[in-house]
Parts: C-alpha cells; sequence; structure tokens
C-alpha cells in the first residue's frame, strides 16, 4: 500500500512537457480537501470530504453532512468557550475525573445538575480540554456535543448521534472503518430516530470490534447542555436512547451529562434503569462554591487591574479589598453568571474600573442585563402566568433563610397547593421544591399517610433572583411590590387567624422558626408561617 508524507506541488497534468495530443478517452478530475494520509502502516487517516462518488466516501461524506462541528468542546464558532479560572472548581472537576479514570465505574452515566449561571458548562469544557490535552488521558474522550440554546447546529436532538459518532470515527481509529461500513450499508440510517442512529451508528460497531470478553476501559462522550436542546420531549429522548444504548444494548461507552434540573429531565433520570445506575452531582455548598467565586472574582479583578494599569497605577492591592469581594460573592449565591457579568461591567474600555465597581456595590442592578434576560425568559416561559405573578409575591414575602413550604404559600396567597406545585415546576432553574423520594422512607411506612401532612419545602437558589424580582426596573411586569404585597398578606392572615378562633382550631405562636415540615396534629393540613420572627402554627 502507497504511503504519503508530505503532500507534493504541482502546477500542471504534466510537467515540463510539449506538443501533447490526447485522442478519445475520458477525462477525470478529483478533487480531495484536507485529505491526509499517514505515515504509520496499516493507518490512515481521512480527516475531510471527497467529490469521488464511491460508496466509501459517501458514508464518511453523508456523516460529515450530517453533524454540526460547531457543537464540539474545541470549535472555533464557540471560541472563546467558558472555562474555570486556574484554582478553581478543582473538588468538583476531580471527582468527575476520578470517574472517567475509574476502569470499572459502577455508574456508565454521570449527570452533573445544578441551577443556570452556577458553571456547568465551564467545568465541562474544562474536563473536556484536560482530557483531550494530557496524553496519559487524550483517548478518554470520544466525543463533546455542546447544545445552545437559539444556536444554529446546537439547539437540535437531530444533529447529537452524527456529531458524536463522527468524533468518535476521528478520535479512535479502529472505530473508523465500522461505522462508514454501517452508512454504507445502509445510507437511510440519518434519517431513523435517535435510538436506531444510537444503535446502527455507535452500538454496532463497537459490538463487531471489541472482543467482549477482553476488558475495555470505556472513554466519555460529553454532552453540555441538555436542557438547551429544543423540545421537552427532544431531550426525553435522548436520555431514553442512551439508556436503552448502555444498560440494555451494553454500549461500551459512558456519558458525562450536564443540565439544569428541569422537571423532565429530573423525571427521566428518576426512571428505571437510569436512576439506579447514574451518578448525579449536584452543585451546591459542598463543592465550596463561594470560596471558588471569590478565587474567579479575584484572578479577573486582577486581570482587569493589568489591562487598565494605566488608571490604577494609583490604586492600593489587593484591589478590591476583600471585604467588597465577600459582598459579591454573597450575592452571586453560587451563581457563575452574576460573578462573570459583574467583571465584564467593570472591565468596561472607557470607563474606570473602580467607578464602575462602585455603581455595582450601591446599584445592584445597573450591570445585570444578561441575568435579567436569562430571568425574565424563564418567567415567559411559564406556563400558568395568570398565577405566576401572585405564587412569587407569596415566595418574597415569606422568603428568608429558614426557607417555606407549599401549604405556607397556599395560605398567604389564595392559591391551591396543588396549582402552586404545578406553578413551581415550570421554574426549576430559579426555585427548588424538595419532595422526598419513596424509597428513602421505611419499608413498612404508610408512604399515602405520610403525604398527607407532608409539605414541601420550596427555596430560591439564588438572591439575586430575589432582588431581580424587588427592582422595578429590572423586573418589569414581573415586578413584586414589597408593600402591596404585605397589605395583601397580612389581610390573609389576619382572616386566617380569625377563622382558627372561630373554629375553635388551636392556635400557636412560637419565637424561634419551626423547620419540622410534618404536623403531629390531627388535621389533615398544618400550616406554618414565618413571619418577621415569629413562627404560626394554625391546624
Amino acid at each position: 500500500m502507497m504511503s504519503l508524507g508530505q503532500p507534493q506541488q504541482s502546477s500542471a497534468l504534466f510537467d515540463n512537457v510539449e506538443n501533447i495530443t490526447i485522442h478519445g478517452g475520458n477525462y477525470h478530475h478529483h478533487s480531495i480537501q484536507n485529505f491526509s494520509i499517514s505515515n504509520e502502516p496499516g493507518e490512515q487517516q481521512y480527516l475531510g470530504l471527497f467529490d469521488d462518488p464511491s460508496p466509501f466516501v459517501k458514508g464518511l461524506g453523508l456523516l460529515r453532512q450530517a453533524a454540526s462541528l460547531p457543537a464540539a468542546h474545541d470549535s472555533s464558532d464557540r471560541d472563546p468557550p467558558p472555562r474555570c479560572a486556574e484554582g478553581t472548581r478543582k473538588k468538583v472537576i476531580a471527582d468527575i475525573m476520578n470517574w472517567i479514570k475509574d476502569p470499572t465505574p459502577r455508574e456508565s452515566v454521570l449527570w452533573l445538575n445544578g441551577p443556570f449561571g452556577n458553571g456547568k458548562s465551564a467545568i465541562m469544557q474544562t474536563t473536556a480540554e484536560t482530557l483531550r490535552n494530557d496524553p496519559q488521558t487524550s483517548h478518554l474522550l470520544a466525543g463533546s456535543f455542546f447544545f445552545g440554546r437559539g444556536k444554529s447546529g446546537r439547539d437540535k436532538a437531530k444533529y447529537l448521534v452524527p456529531t458524536i459518532a463522527y468524533q468518535i470515527a476521528t478520535n479512535i481509529p479502529w472505530m473508523r472503518n465500522p461505522i462508514e461500513s454501517a452508512l454504507i450499508s445502509d445510507s437511510t440510517i440519518l434519517s431513523k430516530s435517535i435510538e436506531a442512529q444510537l444503535r446502527y451508528l455507535i452500538t454496532e460497531p463497537f459490538r463487531r470490534t471489541l472482543d467482549q470478553s477482553t476488558p475495555f476501559h470505556t472513554p466519555t462522550v460529553i454532552i453540555d447542555g441538555l436542557d438547551e436542546c429544543d423540545g421537552h420531549d427532544s431531550q426525553i429522548l435522548i436520555l431514553s436512547a442512551i439508556s436503552t444504548a448502555v444498560f440494555k444494548d451494553n454500549l461500551k461507552l459512558r456519558f458525562l451529562i450536564a443540565s439544569r434540573p428541569e422537571r423532565q429531565i429530573s423525571e427521566t433520570f428518576r426512571t428505571h434503569p437510569l436512576h439506579q445506575l447514574h451518578l448525579p452531582i449536584t452543585l451546591v455548598n459542598d463543592y465550596k462554591t463561594s470560596e471558588d467565586l471569590k478565587k474567579h472574582m479575584r484572578s479577573g479583578f486582577d486581570r482587569i487591574y493589568e489591562r487598565h494599569s494605566d488608571l490604577m497605577f494609583a490604586v492600593e492591592k489587593p484591589w478590591p479589598s476583600d471585604e467588597k469581594l465577600t459582598v459579591l460573592a454573597h450575592r452571586a449565591s453560587g451563581q457563575f453568571l452574576y460573578a462573570s457579568t459583574v467583571l465584564k461591567f467593570v472591565d468596561a474600555d472607557d470607563e474606570h474600573p473602580v467607578h464602575q465597581l462602585e455603581l455595582i456595590l450601591t446599584r445592584p442592578s445597573i450591570a445585570f442585563s444578561a441575568v435579567d434576560e436569562l430571568y425574565t425568559l424563564i418567567l415567559e416561559s411559564n406556563p400558568r402566568q395568570e398565577m405566576l405573578s401572585s405564587v412569587l409575591s407569596s415566595i418574597v414575602y415569606e422568603h428568608s433563610e429558614y426557607g417555606v413550604d407549599i401549604h405556607s404559600l397556599e395560605v398567604i396567597s389564595g392559591i391551591q397547593a396543588e396549582n402552586i406545585s404545578v406553578v413551581l415546576r415550570g421554574l426549576p432553574a430559579v426555585i427548588g421544591v424538595e419532595t422526598p423520594y419513596k424509597h428513602e422512607m421505611p419499608e413498612d411506612f404508610p408512604w399515602q399517610h405520610f403525604m398527607r401532612y407532608y409539605s414541601p419545602e420550596v427555596s430560591v437558589h439564588h438572591q439575586s433572583f430575589i432582588e431581580f424580582l424587588t427592582d422595578k426596573e429590572r423586573a418589569g411586569r414581573f415586578f413584586v411590590d414589597k408593600d402591596i404585597g404585605y397589605g395583601e398578606m397580612t389581610a390573609r392572615l389576619d382572616e386566617l387567624v380569625a377563622e382558627c378562633l372561630t373554629r375553635r382550631y388551636s392556635f400557636n405562636v412560637t419565637e424561634t422558626p419551626i423547620f419540622d415540615r410534618i404536623p403531629t396534629v390531627n388535621h389533615p393540613r398544618g400550616i406554618f408561617i414565618n413571619v418577621h420572627g415569629n413562627s404560626f402554627a394554625t391546624c
């Protein structure tokens, strides 16, 4: 077999030849784009498209046309991508890398989840780059797909499997021929369902190539932003296809998936067999998010200081002070998007950084158009707009470090708990609803009896969401007026107290917050309401 090294330059079909006449025959012109063949015996590398109409080339060409290369982690379309600042998110990245490097993990799917803006994409990008750039781990990255809402080629489920299959054909040399052969045998694969594409383009080629009895360190496919894939049904189909491939068809791949904990995604991860065989990682305080935010902002402010050195020569370091940095980290509430927005605002070309920072500290709303757009989009997409305003007002009124439960919101809003639950199901990006898993209860405990008294606890993910809602300029039609809300809620509480006294229900006032959400009284609903330091219990 001919082996090619560096391509030779040629300006004509016959060099240094004159007076040639050709009679008859057919002349075929073949053009090749981005084609290279390695010098290693037996290893050919096809990196581009042929104009040649042979079946072999059609297989690769069809896959390339159906793929979306801008969705890959190293695509120029995403440049510069979000990355973790040096020294941040070390614990969560280490946990992910340990799972990827484990030759025999119990789980074949890892789900990294958390509210929007807390750095999931940066973690996924950093993980992908860490794997690819280290010769010791580069073989463990099979492919990547970064969904992007409204981004052409990155917002549809139909691009996912062709893109991953194309990367596998490129990154894993011995998988190239089996994948191409599958497309040559059946060019309609790319028009089939996601589950069928995964089976015929990836699962079956792996099965035909690997010796099933030989230990094999399964490489990882990274899928970021699943919640940004267009359509809830498509998100569910992707997870269902992965579940079938991994747990039923024994696909020799593992999947690292990141998303917000949207209802349809969370519920799919709770179904069998994904529920038992996936590893969830939730980005919460045990990953020292506050400290990482401080490091992220300190690194960013240092770069701003250097970039504006002509303006900052008289400003003492460290700038800003640790006290101001702590204030900003507290406002961020784990939200890296908030921190990045602060840095972009302070780094304005035509303004003094010190002045910009003081504006943020004294007028927090001034810099956050990007955050506000996201909050507005989330609220506008809620299907129960007619109840949304009242529910939001109740949450703002009851918001405290102790949280609030749905039955309390029912009392102070006048909306039935069932309807409040429906409203909150559409807000998982900003509001969490903690409901116990049935499997966490003792087997002999009467579940229906428990749920009769249990009131799910509601918590706001980010303090910045409350600040948004209570700022008329930022929130627009979703603005919550605290003064008006206070009057309405107080009136409802007065009515409740009057009803309790009229019906001779017990009524208690305590000086300490009540944490127990399960009443011990003989009434189907005990309501706990925390009002200005007092906890009222009605039954």
